[in-house]
C-alpha cells in the first residue's frame, strides 16, 4: 500500500529550464549555447552537491571561453527569476496531503535554485524536502547505480518514515526513475498532471478534493 509519495520538482512541479539561461547566455555575452552548454554540465554535479561553489562553477565555465565578464558569477540564479510552479500539479499536491498521504520533494539543484524554491513557498506542499546541493548527495545521472548514487533514495525514504516499497517516485526523468526502481521503490514517470492522475488511480492512490 502506497504512503508517501517522493516528487521531482524541475520539469515536474517547476516549470524552468536551463535552456533559459543558455540562451541568455548566448544573447548577453555572445557564447553559443552549444558551446556553452557541455562546459557547463561537466561541473554542474560538483555545484548540485557543494563539491564546488555556484559562484566558482559559473566563473571556471565562463573561464573557458576568455576571461568571466562582471557578474557572470550571479548569471544562473537571475535566468530562474522567471520560473514558476505548475499550478495543476500543486493543487494535486494540495489533495494527497488532505488525504493523508506523507509527500517529498527531491531535486538535484544549485543553491540559487534551491533558494527561489525556499522563498516561494515549496515548504507549505511537502512533508520532507531533499536538496542536493544541501545534503552533498544527488540522484545519478547515468545508468551506474553504485550504493553511493542511491544514497539519496534512501535519504529521503528515511524523512518520510516509510519504506521502498510503501512508496511511489514521480519524476520526468527517466534514469532517474529507473534507479530509484532498482531499490524497489514504485514510479511513475511524468509526462503531465491528467497522466499522473490516472496512474495514481491505477496504483490505489486515493485523492481527496479540497
Amino acid at each position: 500500500m502506497i504512503k508517501g509519495l517522493i516528487f521531482d520538482l524541475g520539469g515536474v512541479v517547476v516549470e524552468w529550464s536551463n535552456s533559459t539561461t543558455y540562451r541568455y547566455i548566448e544573447e548577453k555575452y555572445s557564447i553559443p549555447e552549444k558551446a556553452f552548454k557541455p562546459v557547463a554540465e561537466m561541473g554542474m554535479p560538483d555545484a548540485q552537491t557543494g563539491r564546488l561553489s555556484e559562484v566558482d562553477w559559473m566563473r571556471a565555465t565562463f573561464s573557458h571561453f576568455g576571461p568571466p565578464p562582471p557578474c557572470s558569477d550571479e548569471v544562473w540564479g537571475k535566468t530562474f527569476e522567471a520560473a514558476r510552479y505548475n499550478s495543476k500539479l500543486l493543487e494535486l499536491l494540495t489533495e494527497l496531503r488532505a488525504a493523508g498521504y506523507r509527500l517529498a520533494a527531491l531535486s538535484n539543484l544549485e543553491p540559487s535554485r534551491a533558494k527561489w524554491l525556499k522563498k516561494h513557498g515549496i515548504n507549505a506542499y511537502f512533508d520532507e524536502i531533499v536538496f542536493s546541493c544541501e545534503v552533498g548527495l544527488r540522484k545519478p545521472d547515468i545508468s551506474k547505480f553504485a550504493p553511493e548514487n542511491l544514497e539519496i533514495y534512501k535519504l529521503t525514504l528515511r524523512g518520510l518514515g516509510i519504506g521502498a516499497s510503501e512508496c511511489l517516485f514521480i519524476d520526468d526523468n527517466a534514469n532517474c526513475v529507473e534507479a530509484a526502481e532498482s531499490i524497489g521503490i514504485k514510479t511513475v514517470r511524468f509526462e503531465n498532471v491528467e497522466k499522473l492522475r490516472k496512474e495514481l488511480h491505477i496504483r490505489g492512490v486515493r485523492i481527496q478534493k479540497t
